[in-house]
């Protein structure tokens, strides 16, 4: 469901309300004026309304029979104790539901003592098909033999032909009531539900789908020890044909969409109720905010719409409930933020395809959550986010090759030779003399210098092939390939596909050995085509390089680990980080089972997917793969001058950054920086793509100059020079962010402007969500020019489209938000500034840490907003809290904060105070930023008046 039709839903149920209990003759009217010509939204609320009249209802069920089934309270059944039944007495009532009573019985006939429960069919229900669903579920418990669900211990018809069975009595209570009840936390209530999960996994093995996975249903006794209650309504997988009303006996607050729709069951079912379940767990509550006495037609409403957030709904629960999790309301919402969130809403999407593919998936994640490990699940849409971050760092699509020199004198031959020399041994010795001549004759002892670069060398090479147009293709095609894979080490991704063309056309492998060769060189290949804005190509020739190693290496485990790394590769040039990360996920993974894994493949894997994950916000995962890749290189001693390490340190500092800890990041990427200086010198992609991390550290330390001067470096060696508009625009953007940060307001809105124009070139969307984020950060820029209309219309646009393509609460909603409080703030127009100001808090309590730097700067706004109304005391008390929280922030950041204080202080008379502040902040301002910059000029002026 878009969020247009889930908002129309919203309205049609509200004008629902207010209409459904007035009478026929003023309905009408009512209804035609609520709707106000809207005749689509009118025609929703008509359809709620006949379906509470008994007619339909909106989600292609039958209202009438729905109210006639779940609404019907069973009759109070007759009291049978002391009535025996087979080898069973009856002692009591245990519970009944829909289809049947459970009697507590003991054992009569004296074989042996023993206590159980007896199901039978309750009286007035006795149809064909309750007797058939009661019989299946006997039949379905015969084949379960599993500790975690209630055996069958006897079964039978009665002498009046009732059927009836027993099974194992559980002394226990619902897994929601004992865990509040033993006040466990949430690692202690993930580990108890995994005994569910196993329990449930167990049964789809044996083709059973439960359908009806509830709390009640689960129950768990003194020893910690859970059981699987109530197969009534359990339904064999290779069953077929449509469920009618009475087939759906289940629990409505439990009930999946294809439930509510009489859609096919499948496993799927399961899995969202056990993200119900696990929700409740958790939170303390239901997604969809109903229970059993929410009026019917209201229980289907609300199910209609999508569930809440998990930690949203943590937030608004009483301290009663939070205290049971071992946590205030504020604390829980704070802990079930990121992957346990991450992990309801896996099993809590509509449609069932995109929901965990299998119990055994979610349990996994479970367990990783639990183990501090990335999860596998990845709720749709969320990495559209990560946008463009292979294009600012295509090199390490084939990252873990080794240092150019080693290539040089060792690796490229040898490769090339292992798969030439085999068919042709005369054609490899002759293109081995060719490179020995030619790389021979440039070495230091020949040549007019003493020092000779890697560069040089494969230039003279490069030269000299093309001097020798007689050379046969046999030997200079491997001779190409071999000069491509070093220029592409090098970063020269231009010159490298300029070879590798020509190298591999027409080539096909003939044995094991040679495709094994080819497969990777094609591998470097694609990527020197990713660089340069041909992803779809690359593709294609990453899926020629796995068919290749599947024909001629079936059976290798290392081989197919090489594949999913460049699928995956391949995927993300075209497009398609979700698909991409699963790839590299799988190679991860497949590698932590190896004795002795390829590294090549597997460091590049940990490299690509760190990267994307700090390209999505996540950056804590980033950090933990980027540690765990860092400690498997140590472990396997891999060289310091190794282009393996230079990627995973530069991820690393890529990580800390995007956790707030720049101070930290700074000095890991400087050493990268050193590393790859010394390995191919200060030039190609991987050095820009370096320097624009070291920008990008320096920034968030608020250190400007230094920050332009590192991403002009890394600009000059890769944007404009490349083919890829793509590319051009991320190094134009980057460049405008830190001139408008550094005061350069007008050169930062000329770059804004080169940056979307490439955009533009490239053919991207208008609704691109990395676009996006650059056309917001254009009307930020718009707002410190003073074009506060032209802002004004940017920013209302682009908040529009961040709530229709990415949801109310998302990352892309909230710095919309942001963006137009600042341009309040800017405007001093308090009405329109405060409620947006709560609207941003809201946001960002639900997506970031309450340490995060956004709340104290959204203290400052409101600090602003309340100097503005003339509250200067409230004011006051806001600008001193973010004070306080910006701390640890960076010098400039404090000293901004510092230069607010001391004009409120100003305001109020204390000028001491005032200049004693100005004294702190000034220089650290006149260091690192422009005389135009807005905060530095309003703190110059607050100086020189304070000085008269």
């Amino acid at each position: 469901m878009t969020p247009e039709n889930r908002l129309r839903w919203q309205r049609a149920g509200e004008l629902f309300d207010a209409l459904v209990e007035l009478p026929a003759h003023r309905r009408e009217a009512r209804l035609a004026s609520l709707c106000a010509g809207d005749m689509g939204l009118r025609a929703l609320v008509e359809r709620l309304l006949a379906a509470d009249a008994g007619d339909t209802e909106p989600f292609a069920g039958d209202a009438a029979r729905w109210s006639e089934e779940l609404a019907a309270r069973p009759p109070h059944p007759p009291d049978l104790r002391g009535r025996r039944i087979g080898a069973w007495q009856i002692t009591g009532i245990l519970g009944h539901g829909g289809m049947g009573v459970v009697h507590e019985v003991q054992r009569s006939d004296e074989a042996y003592r023993q206590r159980a429960a007896l199901k039978l069919i309750r009286i007035g229900a006795d149809s064909p098909a309750t007797r058939e669903r009661f019989l299946r579920e006997r039949q379905t418990l015969a084949q379960l033999r599993h500790p975690g669900i209630a055996s069958l211990i006897d079964g039978g018809f009665t002498d009046d032909g009732e059927p009836y069975f027993v099974m194992e009595c559980v002394d226990g209570q619902p897994i929601d009531s004992w865990c509040d009840a033993r006040g466990l936390d949430l690692r202690a209530r993930t580990e108890l539900f995994a005994q569910v999960l196993e329990a449930v996994q167990y049964a789809h093995r044996n083709l059973v789908v439960h359908r009806d996975l509830k709390p009640s249903n689960i129950l768990v006794d003194d020893e910690g020890r859970v059981k699987l209650l109530d197969f009534g309504v359990a339904k064999q997988l290779q069953e077929t044909g449509a469920a009618t009303v009475g087939e759906r006996a289940l629990t409505l607050e439990y009930a999946s969409p294809e439930q509510l729709e009489a859609a096919p069951i499948t496993t799927a079912t399961d899995i969202w109720q056990l993200g119900v379940v696990l929700y409740r767990l958790l939170a303390g509550a239901h997604p969809f905010g109903i229970d059993q006495d929410t009026p019917l037609q209201r229980q289907l409403l609300q199910l209609g719409h999508e569930p809440k957030r998990l930690s949203r709904a943590a937030a608004g629960i009483g301290a009663k409930v939070a205290a049971a999790r071992g946590h205030r309301p504020e604390s829980l919402a704070k802990a079930l933020r990121g992957d346990l969130s991450s992990i309801v809403q896996g099993c809590l999407q509509r449609a069932p395809e995109h929901r965990y593919p299998s119990v055994e998936a979610l349990s996994d994640d479970l367990h990783r959550w639990r183990g501090h490990k990335p999860l596998r699940v990845v709720a749709p849409g969320r990495w559209k986010r990560a946008g463009l971050w292979l294009r600012r760092n295509r090199a390490l699509t084939a990252a873990g090759s080794v240092a150019a020199v080693a290539l040089l004198l060792g690796a490229g031959l040898a490769m090339w030779q292992a798969g030439e020399a085999k068919r042709q041994a005369a054609h490899a010795q002759e293109a081995l003399r060719f490179l020995a001549d030619t790389l021979g004759a440039a070495s230091p002892e020949h040549a007019l210098s003493p020092q000779i670069s890697v560069r040089e060398l494969l230039d003279k090479a490069r030269l000299e092939l093309d001097r020798r147009a007689t050379v046969a293709p046999e030997v200079r095609q491997p001779v190409q390939r071999t000069l491509a894979e070093l220029y592409h080490a090098l970063g020269d991704m231009g010159t490298a596909v300029k070879l590798f063309e020509p190298g591999f056309a027409g080539v096909e492998p003939r044995d094991r050995d040679e495709a094994v060769a080819l497969a990777r060189t094609l591998g470097f290949y694609a990527g020197a085509l990713d660089e340069v804005g041909r992803g779809q190509q690359g593709l294609a020739l990453y899926q020629r390089a796995a068919a290749w190693r599947d024909r001629f290496a079936p059976d290798d485990p290392g081989q197919r680990l090489h594949s999913l790394v460049g699928l995956g590769s391949g995927h993300y040039g075209a497009r398609d980080p979700v698909t991409a990360m699963d790839y590299w996920r799988q190679a991860i993974e497949a590698g932590r089972t190896m004795s002795e894994p390829p590294l090549e493949p597997l460091f590049a894997a940990y490299q690509l997917l760190s990267g994307t994950l700090s390209a999505g916000r996540d950056h804590a995962q980033a950090l933990e793969l980027a540690d765990e890749a860092l400690a498997l290189a140590d472990r396997h001693a891999i060289p310091a001058l190794a282009t393996t390490r230079v990627g995973l340190l530069r991820h690393k500092a890529d990580a800390l950054a995007g956790l707030g800890d720049a101070d930290a990041a700074e000095p890991i990427i400087r050493e990268a920086i050193a590393l790859r200086t010394r390995m191919s010198g200060e030039t190609g992609t991987w050095m820009a793509s370096l320097q624009s991390t070291l920008g990008i550290v320096l920034n968030e330390q608020g250190r400007y100059r230094e920050a332009l001067e590192a991403l002009e470096h890394s600009y000059a060696l890769s944007a404009e020079a490349s083919d890829d508009p793509l590319n051009a625009a991320i190094g134009l953007s980057n460049r405008a962010s830190v001139h408008e940060n550094a005061g350069d307001y007008a050169g930062a809105l000329e770059l804004f402007e080169r940056a979307i124009a490439r955009l533009d070139e490239a053919g991207t969307p208008a609704d691109d969500a990395w676009r996006r984020q650059l056309e917001l950060n254009h009307a930020r820029c718009l707002v410190l020019t003073g074009d506060f209309d032209g802002a004004d219309a940017r920013l209302r646009h682009l908040h529009a489209r961040a709530v229709a393509l990415d949801g109310e609460g998302s990352v892309e909603h909230g710095l919309a938000t942001w963006q137009r409080v600042l341009l309040a703030r800017r405007r001093g127009d308090v009405d329109t500034g405060m409620p947006l100001l709560a609207e941003t808090r809201a946001i960002f309590r639900e997506l970031v840490p309450d340490t995060h730097a956004i709340f104290a700067h959204a203290l400052r706004a409101e600090a602003e907003f309340e100097r503005h109304r003339g509250n200067h005391a409230d004011a006051e008390r806001a600008q001193r809290e973010a004070v306080e929280r910006l701390q640890t922030a960076g010098a400039l950041n404090l000293a901004i904060a510092h230069a607010e204080l001391a004009g409120l202080l100003a305001l109020r008379g204390d000028h001491a105070g005032a200049r004693d502040l100005l004294h702190e902040a000034l220089p650290v301002l006149r260091e690192m930023v422009l005389p135009t910059e807005i905060k530095r000029a309003e703190a110059e002026d607050l100086a020189l008046a304070l000085a008269r």
